[in-house]
């Protein structure tokens, strides 16, 4: 059986603030739907804007359109201005921690606004897209949904060559679940359904081609997780639904390109001198 080892460098977590808070009077949501006013919700004195709603939806990655991404849009928002509240009341705000971490945020969305204005390319030609969908029929006309089984553990108690053979040519992870019992690792294991398109490039591309109870491994700093393809169904994707998905694919993939460029661009341009060895990227190889 295949399998592919893969490393991800960073995941971006959300939770939500599940509890239930009181809805505004029948005037104020008129207000609210008319467009007379902004604000969709307070907090205290906090007022939250539908700005604020539609940037957040956008932090979490759900459409503008999309009633569920509102509510949790809002229930994070609120979340995080009553963790605020909190840790000023504690007067943590005037830490050495917290005035480090303010400074980095502030940092890191001026770098990430600079390089969505400079990076934005240009809308991809008819002609691209067709070329696109036609390169790609992974994504469009045998696009799959993948049923994968998922077995996380601690990367630090991942071993390949003792752990590869009892899960590679198994169907499940029955084999590897005894053994981490037997070691006393805690792991666990959870089902999903994906298509195939869900996931990044490197990613999708061996899925196409592998077949059920092959297995892909994510490796992360902290935790290690096996996907094992359970089950495969064909679901090809519309014509019409194909060209906005294709935008949507050649726009992310060039703004990356063009994103890259860029910052290597800046570190020829700038005056870079690293002191300590340990924390020199690796230089590519020659071609």
């Amino acid at each position: 059986m295949r399998w592919q080892r893969l490393f991800l460098f960073s995941f971006v977590l959300g939770f939500f603030l599940n509890a239930g808070n009181p809805s505004a009077n029948a005037a104020e949501r008129a207000r609210v739907e008319d467009g007379t006013t902004q604000i969709v919700a307070k907090v205290g004195r906090r007022e939250i804007t539908i700005y604020d709603l539609r940037s957040e939806m956008q932090r979490l990655g759900y459409p503008a359109t999309s009633p569920d991404g509102e509510k949790a849009a809002l229930q994070s928002i609120i979340q995080r201005v009553l963790l605020v509240d909190a840790a000023r009341d504690a007067n943590l705000h005037r830490s050495p921690d917290a005035l480090r971490a303010a400074a980095r945020a502030q940092e890191q969305s001026l770098a990430d606004l600079y390089l969505s204005n400079i990076s934005r390319p240009p809308e991809p030609t008819n002609d691209e897209i067709d070329v696109f969908i036609l390169e790609n029929p992974y994504l469009f006309t045998k696009r799959e949904i993948v049923d994968f089984l998922v077995l996380s553990l601690p990367s630090a108690s991942y071993n390949e060559a003792e752990m590869t053979p009892l899960f590679d040519t198994s169907s499940d992870f029955a084999a590897m679940g005894r053994a981490l019992e037997r070691a006393g690792i805690e792991y666990r294991i959870t089902p999903t359904r994906q298509p195939g398109n869900f996931f990044p490039t490197e990613i999708r591309r061996k899925i196409a081609s592998y077949q059920v109870s092959d297995n892909i491994v994510i490796l992360s700093e902290a935790e290690t997780q096996i996907m094992k393809i359970t089950a495969k169904e064909k679901a090809p994707i519309s014509r019409a639904d194909a060209y906005s998905t294709a935008r949507a694919h050649l726009l992310n993939e060039r703004t990356q390109a063009r994103a890259l460029s860029l910052v290597e661009s800046l570190k020829r341009k700038s005056k870079l001198t690293y002191y300590r060895a340990s924390a020199v990227p690796e230089q590519p190889p020659e071609k």
